[in-house]
This record gives C-alpha cells, sequence and structure tokens, in this order.
C-alpha cells in the first residue's frame, strides 16, 4: 500500500525540535500530504478520514477523550495508528529534571496505553527499540536525520574566538546534571591553560561555586522554533563543542543528533561514550568520546592544544554526515515505512497487549480523578483569586490609611516645628520686654531723680537771690 497523506496529531502550535525531527520536516521531504488533527489548539477527527495512516506524536494520549476519539475513529475507517517515540518515557532517571519536576507524572500512563494500543510504534534508535518493544512487538526504527534544506555546513572554525578557545555545549536544561558530572574536568582544564578557555554554555546554565581561571558565558535560549534555532546555532563562533550524557540506559536510547549539529557548525566534538555517540563516531578521525573526568581532560586538550586536529576532524565529522546522515537522502523512510505499518497483519504480540482493556479502565478511572482533581485545583484557584483580591483591597485601604497616617504625622512634625519656633519667639520677646522693663525703670527713676533735682533747685536760696538778676538779663536781652 502506497502512502501519501498522513493525519498528524501533535498539541504544540510550532514546529519545535521534536516536531521538525520526528514529523513535519520528513514528511514534508517526502511529499507526503500531512493533514494536521490539531490546528491552533483546536482538535477534529476530521483528518483521519482524508489520510491514510495516523500518526500521533509521544504526550498526544494525555488527553484522553481526544485520544479515544482517534482511536475509535480509526478502528471505524480501518485506519493504521503509528505512535512516534523518541525517548524512554517511561524510564525517567530519578534525577532527570523531567522526573524532578513530574513534567511527566500525569502522560506516562497514557503513554504506555498508547504504546501498547497503537498499531506500530516508531522510534529512533535500535537501541530504543528494544527498550520499547516489550510494549508493542511491531516496532520501527527510524533514525533522526540532520535537514539539510535548513542546515548548510560551516568551514570549520579553526581560530580562537577573540584571545581564547571556545569550548561550547548548545542544549536544554535538562542537561544540566550532565554537565554537573565535568565540572572537575572543566576546573582541571582552567587550571592548565589559565587565562586561555572560555566555556560556553547555550540554553543550560553552569554556575561554579568558586571562581575559575577561565571565561563562563551562560546564554538563554532564543527560540523554541527548529527553524530559528538553526539559524542560532549555524551563527555561533566556537572552536570545540562537548555533548556530554550519563552513562545510563535512559541516554542510551537518544540519538545522534547532537553530533549532526555540532558537525555542520563547523565544530569538532568530545562526545559521551555512550550508544547515540560511539555509533557514529571513529574514534580520533571524526569525533572523541570519552567516559572518565580523565579521558575528558586528555581529549580535550589535544584539541585545544592542536588546531590543525580540529580542524581535520570538523571536516571528517561533516563528511561523515553528509554520507550518512542527510535527511534528503533518507526521507523515503517515512512513507516506506508507514506503507510496512499498513500491510501489518499480526497486531502487537508483546504480553502487556493482553492487559489493555485493564490499561484503558486504569486510564479513564485516572482520568477522572486528574479532571475532578483539576476541578479542585481550578476552585481553589478561584477562591484564592477572591482573596487575592479581597487582600489587595484591604491592601489598598491600609496603604491609604498609611498615607494618611503619615500625612497627619508629617503635619504634626511641622506644627510641632511651629510650635518650637513660636517658643523660641516668645523666649526672645519675653527677654526684650525685660530688658524693655528693666530700662525704663531705669528712666523712670532718672527722671524722678531729675525732676527731685529741679525741685530742690528752684527752691534753694541761690535760686531766690538770683532771680531779679535773671529778669534784668532777660529785660536786656528783650530789647
Amino acid at each position: 500500500m502506497k502512502i501519501q497523506t498522513a493525519a498528524v496529531y501533535t498539541y504544540e502550535r510550532i514546529i519545535a525540535s521534536l516536531e521538525a525531527y520526528r514529523l513535519f520536516n520528513p514528511m514534508t521531504s517526502a511529499n507526503l500530504q500531512i493533514n494536521k488533527g490539531v490546528i491552533d489548539g483546536v482538535f477534529s477527527t476530521d483528518a483521519i478520514s482524508k489520510s491514510d495512516i495516523v500518526v500521533f506524536q509521544r504526550e498526544f494520549p494525555n488527553n484522553l477523550s481526544n485520544y479515544l476519539s482517534v482511536m475509535s475513529q480509526a478502528a471505524n475507517l480501518g485506519k493504521p495508528v503509528v505512535m512516534d517515540m523518541d525517548d524512554d518515557l517511561l524510564s525517567l532517571p530519578i534525577h532527570h529534571p523531567d522526573r524532578v519536576k513530574l513534567n511527566y507524572a500525569k502522560a506516562q500512563i497514557p503513554i504506555l496505553t498508547g504504546m501498547v494500543q497503537a498499531t506500530a510504534l516508531t522510534v529512533t534508535t535500535p537501541y530504543l527499540a528494544d527498550q520499547l518493544r516489550k510494549y508493542n512487538s511491531n516496532i520501527f526504527v527510524m533514525p533522526n536525520y540532520l535537514d539539510d534544506s535548513l542546515w548548510h555546513f560551516n568551514a570549520p572554525q579553526v581560530e580562537p574566538v577573540g584571545d581564547k578557545i571556545r569550548i561550547f555545549f548548545m542544549g536544554t536544561v535538562t542537561h544540566v546534571p550532565d554537565l554537573e558530572m565535568l565540572k572537575p574536568a572543566f576546573r582541571a582544564l582552567a587550571m592548565k591553560y589559565p587565562g586561555r578557555l572560555e566555556y560556553m554554555f547555550y540554553g543550560a546554565n553552569l554556575k561554579f561555586e568558586e571562581s575559575i581561571p577561565a571565561t563562563v558565558t551562560n546564554c538563554q535560549s532564543e527560540t523554541f522554533v527548529y527553524a530559528d534555532y538553526v539559524r542560532v546555532a549555524l551563527a555561533q563562533k566556537a572552536n570545540i563543542a562537548i555533548a556530554p550524557l550519563e552513562n545510563i540506559p535512559y541516554n542510551h536510547c537518544k540519538s545522534s543528533i547532537k553530533y549532526f549539529e555540532y558537525s555542520a557548525t563547523g565544530l569538532p566534538g568530545v562526545y559521551s561514550r555512550v550508544t547515540p555517540y560511539s555509533s557514529v563516531i571513529e574514534e580520533g578521525i571524526n569525533g572523541f568520546t570519552a567516559a572518565t573526568v580523565d579521558e575528558w581532560i586528555d581529549k580535550l586538550s589535544q584539541l585545544i592544544e592542536n588546531s590543525q586536529l580540529r580542524e581535520a576532524m570538523a571536516l571528517a565529522a561533516q563528511e561523515t554526515v553528509k554520507r550518512d546522515w542527510l535527511l534528503s537522502d533518507h526521507a523515503h523512510l517515512w512513507p516506506d515505512t508507514y506503507a510496512q505499518i499498513a500491510e501489518l497483519k499480526t497486531p502487537n504480540q508483546a504480553n502487556i497487549a493482553s492487559y489493555l482493556p485493564t490499561l484503558e479502565d486504569i486510564n479513564i478511572h485516572l482520568d477522572t480523578f486528574f479532571k475532578k482533581q483539576d476541578q479542585k485545583i481550578s476552585e481553589l484557584s478561584w477562591h484564592l483569586s477572591l482573596r487575592d483580591q479581597k487582600l489587595s483591597e484591604k491592601s489598598e485601604e491600609v496603604s491609604g490609611l498609611v498615607y494618611r497616617i503619615e500625612s497627619i504625622g508629617q503635619t504634626n512634625a511641622e506644627l510641632r516645628a511651629q510650635v518650637d519656633d513660636l517658643r523660641v519667639q516668645w523666649i526672645d520677646h519675653t527677654r526684650q520686654i525685660q530688658a524693655i522693663e528693666s530700662e525704663n525703670r531705669f528712666l523712670n527713676q532718672a527722671w524722678h531723680e531729675s525732676k527731685l533735682e529741679v525741685v530742690n533747685y528752684a527752691l534753694s536760696r541761690s535760686w531766690r537771690i538770683t532771680r531779679p538778676m535773671r529778669k534784668i538779663i532777660k529785660a536786656i536781652r528783650g530789647k
């Protein structure tokens, strides 16, 4: 059966990395007509009748009612259903950020149900296929490939960035634990090459508890739209790439996309010795792998010290990607694989398939529980919102009262200042009055004494004897 159209179900409104690698870009490259089942957040089963096959993204079953509608409609129309998985989300390590934050706690049982109930699973690697085969015996590997309609190949960046060799990581915050395990290597290299290194972490910030003799640059991700991410990645200036992954089964399930992307940007790299990288790297030729801190120090030191090695390794990595890992050469795997799935005669033979009715019932039970919990949370949120509103109103009242109290306090302070000024003036006036009264008493006494002196003079004998003489003088002056 030739597959020409696919109904695609994902709730992601943008084409992020997952959708670009696993769904839209390879389907478009293979000239498959895509009928979206969710458009701008609006779900519909209409796409199923228009399509040869139904494909849904790993977290789609988390909305149980929509998922069951898709499965029912597909069964009624006889359309095969494919679930795509790129991680073993049922085996998240206990310290993984997604597990710590409980990002998949609610989704894991629906994901399990989807894997068991789907006609087939498509996965990124043989290792992941082996891990998930216990859930569905019909499992097909469709590797991730580099979309060469978006990516081009930069010339190797041999010269230092400024005066430093820049060691570069680009990834999400889920890789912070992977970077943490390399801190001893980062410190040792900084001490070995003081002032010569810059560690640049893009998207997954790393902080050092103590200062080291190297520049540490943390950059936030600018976008989650994959096409924009490609442009940002190709614009980066660096000398050596790193891709640490903890050596645990969960990480062995991952694909080699970090190797493809670093190679396209023109960077030689050191990668953890886990399946995604050891499967594509020819040691020392097109990349380095490392398993211990000492190995990381040694491999990075070789690249730091040898610019010719950096250039040769970057070019060899690019040749590897061009030869084996371009989407344009492998997009046909999508319709070819879907055609195989459409021709399947044997349903899922995994032992767990016999428990599918139980799983469906558990899902319905859990979905009802979560909906009630969500309703309770919504009601509590509403009550909290009302309380917050009342608190806000009371806060405004209190703020008004505080303002009034502050205004009254300011007025009181001003009045006290005025009273103090008046008190000072009163004291000054009192002193002036006392001085005037004192002077007045002095003048009164002087006046009284003068008056007595005049009276005494007028009544004196000499005044009476000289009286006729004063009259004669006055008469003569009158003439």
